[in-house]
């Protein structure tokens, strides 16, 4: 459990870092570059959400068990 918590805390740095960079912001010095970072990375966290629930939600309408097949049946 801990190795997932310091996963999802090592995924949510990297991409706070990357909106940082890409965006070229100063979120130590500008009160505007913090509040566009907040902006950007909520908006990130909330389309990473989406994408989870529907991926998830694609892998629930999946058949996942093998069709029965009767031609290979030893016991009749």
């Amino acid at each position: 459990m801990k190795k997932l918590a310091i996963g999802i805390i090592l995924f949510l740095v990297i991409g706070a870092f990357i909106i940082i960079k890409q965006n070229n912001l100063d979120v130590k010095e500008d009160s505007g570059d913090r509040i566009s970072f907040a902006k950007k990375f909520s908006g990130w966290l909330f389309n990473v959400g989406k994408n989870i629930r529907d991926l998830t939600g694609e892998a629930a309408k999946q058949e996942w068990l093998p069709k029965e097949s009767y031609d290979n049946d030893t016991i009749k």
